[in-house]
């Protein structure tokens, strides 16, 4: 009789796959793709503050960075003086972006974090806050809930977990976005906020509270660059979500040379329920 296999573990192999593509713009290209969204201080200022405060708040004796990458956050937080005794995880996937976070205040994991376990960063009983950026779309529309289950999984009653992830006001400007990232060939998905929420619920999380982040514009060089799309690519995709859905105002608008679109970003901050 054949294995069965699961929808969560195919969804994590998806996300591997989608990895794979983009590892081109991994390591030293990554702080200079998308005009520097990821690398850039006052861009990062709003989550980094969120975190500091849940640092206030929750008083973490390690804090973990999923899908961290380049170790960027951590890196911020350490430099703006926090506390020698609190210990820095970076959860990450590719050695590419692990090679730039190697620093003597970062401990790297090399894990997907569908895969990585509590026990893995640290054997003793201590608090941990889980934090997060741009990292859920990576596993689809199925993988979604699974992987919030997994997180909650690893993380005890009342420890938070904090993330900045692209959401969408109105199914109508998700889907937009949807369309597009389908027609580049992949496998990521963005939801509403209200889809985001229900999901983290029934995940065993409790939000309370979500705040705006800065937008992250997507021009189509750069896109064209990190997904290997084509000028025909580009002039067929503006082509079909003008069709579809016209241009929308701050999602998605036609351009001289391409188009530009606008990932919404929300910090939201959540709690392990039992």
């Amino acid at each position: 009789m054949p294995r069965r296999v699961s929808r969560f573990v195919i969804t994590n192999q998806g996300m591997q796959e989608q990895i794979g593509k983009e590892i081109g713009i991994h390591g030293p290209e990554w702080d200079s793709l998308h005009q520097g969204y990821f690398s850039d201080i006052k861009i990062a200022g709003a989550f980094i503050e969120k975190v500091k405060e849940s640092i206030t708040a929750t008083c973490p004796e390690v804090i973990v960075d999923l899908g961290g990458g380049t170790g960027f956050l951590l890196s911020e937080l350490f430099r703006q003086g926090l506390s020698n005794h609190i210990r820095l995880v970076n959860v990450d996937c590719s050695d590419a972006q692990l090679s730039i976070a190697h620093t003597r205040d970062i401990h790297c994991i090399r894990s997907s974090i569908a895969d990585f376990r509590r026990t893995d960063i640290d054997q003793e009983k201590k608090r941990f806050l889980f934090i997060m950026r741009s990292v859920l779309h990576y596993f689809g529309r199925n993988g979604l809930i699974p992987l919030l289950r997994h997180i909650r999984s690893q993380a005890k009653e009342g420890e938070l977990f904090v993330h900045q992830t692209a959401s969408f006001e109105t199914h109508r400007e998700a889907e937009c976005i949807n369309v597009l990232y389908e027609k580049m060939r992949t496998s990521k998905w963005y939801p509403t906020i209200q889809e985001l929420s229900k999901c983290m619920i029934s995940a065993g999380w409790t939000i309370s509270s979500i705040f705006p982040a800065p937008a992250l514009a997507l021009a189509s060089h750069d896109l064209a660059r990190r997904y290997a799309i084509s000028n025909d690519d580009i002039k067929d995709i503006c082509d079909k979500i003008t069709k579809r859905f016209g241009e929308i105002e701050k999602v998605f608008r036609v351009e001289k040379d391409g188009f530009c679109a606008y990932l919404h970003y929300r910090i939201y901050i959540c709690a392990a329920i039992s």
